[in-house]
């Protein structure tokens, strides 16, 4: 902050006391040689601009609302003050979440920020450091081609697959919008076969054919569906997730009914048909288990013999 010559810049004395005043305020009381060492300026450069800072505040400029701060016998003491009480750096762990945001937002089809996005990752890995962070990022086979259609207008030709009944059907869509949530991409798409708009994951999409077909555009605001708000007529099935299959209440819309200090949870969950449930239960490896109601708790068995049965049936063949 030293070693220009001539009067310095308001915006460099006020960009130096952003980050000085909360590491101020975290020691209340410092040496003034220390602190011009720790900040690379001179002391004078220092008093002055502590100077400046007790006399700045927010109405009605009350001792509350103004900088505390004063020196006295070569020490610079300073009192609370609620503007400066968190510093502005990011820590790193701030930091690692924001670089897990970056490495996501590199695998959206058509980001236009790449230029701005790698100069602020850079910043990021000043902190962090190099080889600190590895994300792999969901990419799904069609993503690219359902984004493009939502930006263009084309309908698509798809194989869906429904892991309800564990079934593949075509259908033809008009995608409206694309997002991500729970670490899945999903589209938003008018369905000629259900003839109302749905939502579709896109890692479940097993075929896509273009039909070169083109439709107005219409902007629609990509946002989270709140899932199963409509569950009438469906199971709520009662589970007890232990802690190593923690992926299960952070991947599926539930209910957590209970959070447990050893990392495991009793949650409520919407079942859409025994056959999803089954397959999520052996996932789970007898982690997970069905504490009701009496028509799902013995499903992992009935699952699991079933699963046998049609081994046992096509190896005989």
């Amino acid at each position: 902050m030293s070693g220009r010559r001539g009067p310095r810049k308001a915006e460099d004395r006020v960009k130096g006391l952003l980050v000085m005043l909360p590491w101020l305020m975290q020691r209340k009381k410092v040496a003034i040689s220390e602190m011009a060492k720790q900040f690379n300026i001179s002391e004078s450069d220092l008093i002055e601009d502590l100077e400046l800072a007790a006399m700045c505040g927010t109405p009605p400029y009350t001792p509350l609302e103004l900088t505390e701060v004063y020196i006295d016998e070569g020490f610079i003491h300073v009192g609370r003050n609620k503007h400066f009480e968190r510093r502005l750096e990011l820590t790193s762990s701030e930091a690692f979440g924001l670089s897990l945001l970056a490495a996501a937002a590199e695998d959206i089809p058509g980001f236009s920020g790449r230029k701005e996005l790698k100069s602020a990752v850079k910043k990021l890995r000043d902190i962090l450091g190099e080889g600190i962070v590895d994300v792999d990022t969901e990419s799904p086979a069609f993503l690219d081609d359902v984004t493009t259609a939502a930006a263009t207008g084309e309908r698509l030709a798809i194989t869906y697959w429904t892991p309800a009944d564990n079934s593949e059907k075509d259908r033809t869509i008009t995608v409206r919008s694309v997002f991500t949530d729970r670490g899945h991409w999903y589209i938003t798409a008018d369905d000629d076969l259900s003839g109302s708009q749905r939502h579709f994951r896109v890692d479940r999409i097993r075929r896509v054919v273009h039909t070169g077909e083109h439709v107005p555009v219409v902007a629609v605001k990509a946002e989270i569906p709140s899932w199963f708000t409509d569950a009438s007529g469906k199971t709520r099935a009662v589970l007890e997730v232990g802690a190593a299959s923690a992926w299960v209440v952070e991947t599926y819309p539930c209910t957590v009914l209970e959070e447990r200090a050893d990392g495991s949870f009793r949650v409520e969950m919407v079942v859409n048909s025994d056959h999803w449930l089954g397959r999520l239960l052996l996932r789970a490896e007898g982690d997970v288990k069905v504490v009701g109601p009496d028509s799902v708790v013995d499903l992992l068995n009935r699952t699991a013999s079933d699963v046998l049965s049609r081994y046992a049936n096509k190896s005989g063949n």
